[in-house]
């Protein structure tokens, strides 16, 4: 096979194109393992998603008599080893003829090991049954399993050839078992050192002789019942064992799988546990050498015949994507969400990487992106020439500015752009930018961000709303500002009180988290600016941009960039200037 394009998982990094040829030079054809029916479910400049099928040499075949709905756990009580399992007779495996035998899946019914086994009998040799005592017709194992807890849950594990002679520890290499439609199977398990009914079983109805088969061995050989037939005391079990074998083309190379454990928290529990099976011989053992057991580990991860899907946007990879694992109930769609884009034309396709290599691409989907403007929004309170009467009583209390809300038909996060100026001097302003449509600053914190003397102050606020892209005002044109007066003449504030110098203060708390205070002394009135910036000299966020009377004033910073995102934890740099004056000082932000 040649090879003209390698991926290092790594980097992504595409490397000089080469061309690399395997041993043997065989060559492997790609046409099964390329991703098909690659789509666009939905677009626009707030996201992309995608999706795919699993390439076809990769697809899992489920098959079952369980109808895949967990009801209880069935079986002896404390007795000895016995196997449960499903038979499907030739009659039942030709739509399966030629496929590649992988996975077994069970659901344990309480506390037990499991041992999962393979029989194949022939279908001419009447009363031929699986004799799992000596492993006769054995032809697939697992390696044993303990089930601790998580009853109706789905477990599966990898199956492996069986060479006659091997004692079970032995069988290591991953299946090679091509369904023979010619042959019954038996797909079950043996279950041993259990205290109570320990096979899960569906909530039926019963499949006579298939879904539900119990198979013994003793020193006088092999026989299997069904669960009517074996029912104490007349009782019907009117069920099925949930177990299920996972099938794919047989042309998909094998690959390693380790033993795992998956909850399906879908899947209904019940504690219910009929009657024992009590005819069912109890007093034998699986004795066949020393066994080394593996416990199922919830969410282990495990190599997959698909390790990675890359999803290509106009050429360049943009997301790896860890393949959904094909549990029962097979799974065969495979997605990517991409995050907000540029207006645009984009082009994607996809492409698997297998053990065969990286995949040919997918078919190419293509989209325009344009950007949908953030919805219309109105200005709700203060109302248009509301009055705000400020007293020694109410210095602290808030002032509610808040707005109806602007939806994004695109899906992106919208940003609110609050503004607060004074008439006399429309430069004269503080502005904030948040998610939310509420802002609520106190009197003392107006007072401090204008540095008010004595008075009655004509005020107007007005709201922008942006998507990153287009911004709008509340109201569009008719109702884009408001009005409001704002008095201090109650607090008899002091003029004399206000400072003749210049000084940028060191910011308090110092380190802080999530916002500190900076403050200020002006020693007339003139245009202040203070910014944010990272040690690198970038401007983070701009914090005050307005005109200011002489005076003592103060700044606030939470923390956040210009788009209102949180910034990374570390050193800042906050610097004021002013026609007269200019000052920098750090501050240590505490993540």
């Amino acid at each position: 096979m040649i090879v003209s394009e390698i991926f290092f998982l790594g980097s992504l990094s595409t490397v000089t194109p080469t061309n690399l040829f395997f041993v043997l030079n065989i060559a492997i054809s790609q046409d099964g393992n390329t991703p098909t029916n690659l789509s666009i479910d939905a677009a626009s400049v707030g996201g992309v998603q995608l999706s795919w099928d699993t390439p076809e040499n990769y697809r899992r075949n489920w098959i079952t008599h369980s109808n895949g709905v967990y009801f209880t756990g069935i079986g002896q009580v404390g007795g000895g080893s016995v196997f449960y399992g499903q038979k499907y007779p030739d009659s039942l495996l030709s739509e399966y003829h030629g496929m590649l035998v992988k996975e077994i899946a069970f659901v344990p019914g309480d506390t037990s090991s499991f041992q999962p086994l393979i029989f194949e009998t022939d279908p001419n040799n009447i009363g031929e049954v699986p004799d799992w005592l000596n492993y006769t017709n054995l032809v697939l194992s697992a390696p044993l399993a303990r089930y601790e807890s998580g009853f109706g849950a789905w477990a599966t594990a990898e199956l492996k050839d069986h060479v006659p002679g091997n004692t079970l520890s032995d069988d290591i290499q991953p299946s090679s078992y091509i369904i023979d439609s010619t042959k019954n199977l038996y797909i079950g398990y043996v279950i041993s050192d259990y205290p109570l009914y320990p096979a899960g079983c569906d909530n039926g109805p019963a499949l006579d002789g298939l879904g539900n088969m119990v198979v013994w061995c003793n020193t006088n050989g092999c026989g299997e019942l069904t669960l009517a037939e074996a029912a104490a005391e007349g009782t019907t079990l009117d069920y099925n064992w949930m177990i299920a074998l996972s099938l794919i083309n047989s042309n998909a190379p094998s690959r390693t799988f380790t033993l795992s454990y998956h909850e399906d928290i879908s899947l209904p529990k019940n504690n219910q546990h009929p009657s024992s099976v009590s005819p069912l011989p109890n007093s034998f053992l699986m004795g066949h050498g020393p066994r080394q057991e593996i416990f199922l580990d919830i969410n282990t991860l495990r190599n997959r015949d698909i390790s990675n899907y890359f999803l290509f946007e106009n050429g360049v990879v943009v997301d790896v994507v860890q393949p959904t694992y094909l549990e029962f109930n097979v799974i065969t769609r495979e997605s990517s969400i991409l995050g907000p884009r540029e207006p645009g034309t984009y082009s994607y396709f996809v492409r698997a990487q297998t053990a065969d290599g990286l995949s040919d691409s997918s078919n190419v989907v293509s989209v325009d992106l344009e950007n949908n403007a953030p919805g219309n929004f109105f200005l709700i309170a203060p109302e248009e020439n509301a009055s705000i009467s400020v007293t020694p009583s109410n210095l602290n209390n808030p002032n509610t500015f808040i707005w109806s809300n602007s939806v994004d038909t695109d899906g992106q996060e919208l940003h609110y752009l609050f503004k607060m100026c004074k008439v006399q001097d429309s430069e004269f302003c503080f502005d904030t930018t948040m998610t939310e449509r509420i802002y609520q600053p106190t009197n003392q914190s107006i007072i401090d961000s204008f540095s008010l003397g004595n008075g009655d102050f004509d005020m107007f606020w007005s709201v922008r709303v942006t998507d990153g892209i287009d911004t709008l005002f509340a109201g569009g044109e008719d109702d884009s500002i408001r009005y409001f007066t704002f008095s201090t003449t109650q607090l008899g504030l002091d003029p004399s009180n206000i400072p003749t110098n210049y000084s940028l203060k060191q910011n308090y708390p110092n380190p802080f988290n999530p916002s500190t205070t900076i403050e200020y002394h002006i020693a007339k009135s003139e245009f202040v600016s203070i910014s944010i910036f990272d040690l690198a000299g970038n401007r983070i966020k701009s914090i005050l941009n307005l005109h200011v009377d002489s005076g003592l004033g103060y700044a606030k910073w939470d923390g956040k960039n210009e788009l209102g995102q949180n910034v990374s934890g570390g050193i800042y740099l906050y610097r004021i200037d002013t026609p007269s004056f200019s000052s920098t000082r750090k501050m240590i932000l505490l993540k």
